[in-house]
């Protein structure tokens, strides 16, 4: 590799690294007060909560990859024009195809990387952030009753009045779901003015002791069944312990080679059809695909002549790949619903990308002119113009009029 391509390689490689951790922060942002709300009832929050994102990380990686790859090029490739850099290679014989070439390398080492993120990190990732979310939703009753809140464990959902004198909390609502198996057949409804919580010397369990209640059960047609008063009363241990489901009941979950051991949709322990699973597997592939084709289209995005450079590549970068993005989901989810074969919603889309990176690209490097977007800026700079005249021309008819 000649120097020139080690010079953009190191500037679009610093750009995209540094796109990378910028999104990733901006996307956790939002999920991070979920979080709390999640670990609020924890007793150990510092460490649940540094769980749940670094099990996060994979999910934002995979977003962020291609956005950064798509912008890193661009800010890169316009870099490189404004500082007359690149009419200076041009007039060295270099051709745009080889200066390309770092863009795709890159290209090509996240496209490795993202095979690895979206194929095996993203899924584990996922089912262990469902499972630490399980384990601090089952935990003790002395996490469980805070005061003024409702909490759920296992299949009671508590609530907890404010303090009252000495140990005791109060009044308590505590709604139970009565299971049969994995069907719901009723519910059963205990209220209490008061209660407190002891613990067994020999087994160290927390105990609930209610005072001054009652219990209504809800049957099926929603009819009360029973109405028992009681004068004291107790819920031993701490909330049952459910074990987390086995991973693999979401297709989110499994692997790319567990997908593709499943394209059939006859293994028994995924519970997955085969439209599901191939279409999931489909789009994983092609979103590493899609990072070998995105830098033929940054390139020309990014280019810039003339005095007058257009800045209007980041903006059309961006609105490109999203549009994208949803219309390979909206192809999943018909492969998904069997609407149409799996691949019939991906591929098509990534042939047609391909097809515009070529025809860009080729437009770009081999025949002369202005880049492609020149145009596209020039005409928003004249719907621009014209809107600016339109206010002043109203603003000086209206001082007239005054």
């Amino acid at each position: 590799m000649d120097r020139l391509n080690r010079y953009l390689m190191k500037k679009a490689a610093v750009t995209i690294g540094g796109l990378i951790i910028f999104a990733c922060c901006v996307l956790l942002m939002e999920r991070l007060l979920r979080i709390f709300q999640v670990v609020a009832t924890s007793t150990n929050p510092a460490s649940d909560t540094s769980q749940m994102i670094v099990n996060l990380l994979p999910y934002y990686l995979g977003i962020a990859v291609p956005m950064a790859l798509l912008l890193g090029v661009i800010i890169t490739v316009d870099r490189f024009s404004r500082s007359s850099e690149l009419t200076a290679a041009f007039g060295s014989g270099i051709s745009l195809f080889h200066m390309t070439k770092p863009f795709l390398l890159l290209g090509t080492f996240l496209a490795v990387i993202t095979l690895f993120i979206e194929g095996y990190m993203q899924p584990v990732g996922r089912y262990n952030y469902r499972q630490v979310e399980h384990s601090v939703k089952q935990q003790s009753f002395t996490a469980a009753l805070r005061e003024g809140t409702f909490t759920s464990v296992g299949n009671r959902t508590f609530f907890a009045g404010t303090d009252l004198p000495g140990a005791a909390i109060g009044p308590i609502f505590i709604y139970e779901k009565q299971m049969d198996g994995y069907r719901q057949v009723g519910v059963r409804l205990t209220t209490a003015s008061q209660g407190e919580i002891i613990i067994r010397e020999k087994t160290m369990d927390p105990v609930l002791q209610l005072s001054k209640g009652q219990i209504y059960r809800v049957v099926e047609g929603k009819k009360l069944d029973g109405d028992l008063q009681f004068e004291s009363s107790s819920i031993a241990g701490a909330a049952s312990p459910v074990i987390f489901r086995q991973r693999g009941d979401d297709e989110r979950e499994m692997t790319s080679l567990e997908l593709l051991e499943n394209r059939k949709g006859n293994v028994t322990r995924f519970n997955v059809n085969a439209d599901i699973n191939n279409a999931t597997l489909h789009l994983r592939l092609a979103k590493s695909v899609l990072l070998l084709i995105l830098p033929f289209i940054a390139v020309p995005f990014g280019l810039n002549y003339g005095r007058n450079p257009s800045s209007a590549g980041i903006a059309i970068g961006v609105i490109f790949l999203i549009s994208l993005q949803k219309a390979l989901e909206f192809g999943q989810s018909l492969g998904a619903a069997g609407k149409i074969p799996p691949w019939a919603g991906i591929w098509p889309i990534i042939i047609g990308v391909a097809l515009f990176a070529l025809w860009i690209f080729r437009k770009s490097a081999y025949k002369m002119g202005q880049p492609p977007l020149t145009s596209v800026s020039h005409y928003m700079g004249h719907i621009q113009g014209e809107i600016s005249s339109k206010i002043k021309a109203i603003h000086r008819f209206g001082a007239e009029a005054g």
